[in-house]
């Protein structure tokens, strides 16, 4: 423990001591292998863009430009088949993930928000708990360590550890839990901000990038199509679907202005940067400058850097998969890429890196228009999860006209159902008999493919795929009573004639296809140049980057090394 500090001790110690709160710090100290002193690169990148499926990759491959995408397809081990293998395909799981090695029924980040039983609220997934607010955000229900923390026990706070993204749970999941810079986007503010719980204020060169005003400069712009040229609707579909978003003020089709007006003082503003390819422009600027001052990868010393892309995702769930807009966006960051690796290539050493690209989840087609294919597909109402069940277990548990308060959680935050215990035990019921009858029911009901309770999925491995992938989402301490599967083609929605729904057309979270199926690709010093078919998981980014970091894996991590990957 003589790497940690008397405040982080302190820290430590207060969340150890909360009362029925499984929240904790682990004492990472694992044996030297390598300082980065020896023959391991000197700079690590992770880059996660945010919901880019992995049939991007091949389905827009002969528009790509060479030296981005195309050199990590070609110079990299680059896996064709990767998929989650678990069911709750969101951003929070996902990022926790590739940090840890392991699926949510280990690290315990379950959905990006979830109801807590031990505090009695719904919970973002880097909010700190109750008696630790004034910590501010922070990696405190991340229950399992990740490489970073490794590589920060192994070279004894040698290394540095950076973390940006436009998403606080982005940066914060991936980083270490002593990570020296987090950084992510305030859409009140328009600039970079962090936690106490990492520093008490900004590094200076993230202050002078933050008075530099990078996010104005949009101002009194729009985003137009990078290609001019290029029939986008041959490679994705029409420009004015009608049931894509607007966004922020920017309209359904091309261009999208940044506001009418031109006003940073407009909260839309800030939030139509970010839902558009300046967000990933604004980020890769943040960390250029992080390589500069930070001489990352320019040291006596391993050095690690996470990039999280959260615009794609924000633009996928406004306009959709098969949209103009994210095949814009998708060759931008093709060509953010490519301004990526040259920079390394100048600042590192061609050499002396290794980068990673991979996404967290993918995205469902509208339903929409995967019904305009022919398609099953439809919106289900969240308040099947909410009223819904209530008069269903009104109805089948109690005398006509009764009620009871069935739910611990009123409102729908993810695909768990919280079963209130109180009222159970009030009625001489069972839990699991509850669980069951509101399980049965809900498989019946119109999209909906399964529904699994909290006692089959503890009762031990399950046969079947689908219900193996929700067991590997269910965490004992977090999760629900019963979860719902919707059927391909289907989320939870409300109609999207609904003006709250007009940046967000579409989801993901499931255990389908597209959902799951992400890239992977490692690239650089000491790793073999291929294309691999199998099936895999992201989870071995965990390993893959440790090993070639010369450091223990973190101690959670579920797969190794593939075959054929490093030499």
């Amino acid at each position: 423990m003589g790497w940690l500090t008397s405040r982080w001790l302190l820290v430590a110690l207060t969340v150890l001591l909360l009362a029925g709160v499984a929240f904790f710090f682990w004492p990472i100290e694992p044996p030297i292998e390598n300082d980065g002193s020896g023959d391991a690169p000197k700079l690590v990148v992770l880059v996660v863009v945010d919901q880019m499926r992995g049939d991007y990759l091949k389905r827009w491959e002969e528009l790509y430009i060479d030296g981005g995408f195309k050199r990590l397809m070609k110079d990299g081990a680059y896996f064709t088949e990767c998929h989650y293998p678990y069911a709750s395909t969101l951003t929070g799981p996902g990022h926790a993930s590739l940090a840890t090695g392991c699926s949510p029924e280990k690290h315990g980040i379950i959905a990006n928000d979830w109801y807590c039983r031990a505090e009695a609220a719904t919970v973002n997934c880097v909010a700190p708990p109750p008696n630790l607010s004034r910590q501010g955000f922070g990696p405190y229900r991340r229950r399992q360590e990740s490489f970073a923390d490794s590589l920060m026990g192994a070279s004894k706070g040698k290394s540095k550890v950076v973390s940006l993204s436009i998403k606080e749970r982005v940066a914060i999941l991936l980083a270490a839990l002593r990570a020296q810079a987090c950084y992510w986007f305030d859409l009140v503010r328009g600039d970079f901000v962090t936690s106490p719980y990492y520093r008490d204020e900004p590094h200076d060169w993230v202050k002078r990038f933050n008075a530099e005003r990078h996010a104005d400069a949009w101002l009194g712009t729009s985003w137009q199509r990078l290609r001019l040229e290029l029939d986008y609707e041959k490679f994705s579909g029409p420009d004015d679907f009608f049931a894509e978003g607007i966004g922020f003020e920017q309209g359904q089709s091309f261009p999208h202005p940044f506001v009418k007006g031109s006003d940073t003082k407009k909260p839309a503003y800030y939030n139509a940067v970010v839902t558009s390819p300046a967000g990933n422009e604004l980020l890769l600027a943040l960390a250029k400058r992080a390589i500069d001052t930070e001489q990352l990868g320019q040291r006596d010393a391993t050095d690690l850097l996470c990039i999280g892309f959260s615009s794609n995702d924000l633009v996928g769930h406004c306009w959709g998969p098969d949209s103009q807009e994210v095949l814009d966006i998708t060759l931008r960051t093709d060509v953010l890429m490519k301004e990526l690796l040259d920079y390394l290539d100048a600042k590192v050493g061609k050499d002396r890196y290794v980068i990673a690209l991979t996404a967290d989840h993918g995205i469902c087609p509208l339903p929409e228009f995967a019904a305009k294919e022919g398609k099953d597909a439809g919106r289900v109402l969240p308040e099947l999860l909410t009223s819904q069940t209530e008069a269903f277990l009104n109805k089948h548990f109690l005398k006509p006209g009764e009620k009871a308060s069935w739910l611990e959680m009123p409102k729908k935050a993810n695909e768990w159902v919280y079963l209130n215990r109180a009222t159970i035990r009030e009625l001489g019921l069972t839990e699991s008999a509850v669980e069951k009858a509101l399980a049965d029911w809900l498989a019946t009901q119109p999209g909906i493919q399964a529904a699994y309770t909290r006692t089959e999925l503890t009762a031990g491995p399950l046969t079947d795929e689908t219900a193996r992938m929700v067991q590997r989402s269910f965490h004992p301490e977090e999760s629900g009573d019963v979860i719902v599967v919707l059927k391909p083609y289907y989320i939870f929605s409300p109609p999207i004639t609904s003006s709250k729904s007009a940046s967000y057309r579409t989801t993901h979270g499931s255990p389908h296809t597209y959902d799951t199926h992400v890239p992977l690709i490692v690239m650089g010093q000491g790793v073999i140049p291929g294309v691999h078919g199998e099936r895999v998981t992201p989870q071995p980014m965990a390993s893959i980057l440790s090993r070639v970091m010369g450091i223990p894996p973190p101690k959670g991590a579920e797969a190794p090394v593939p075959e054929g990957v490093l030499r």
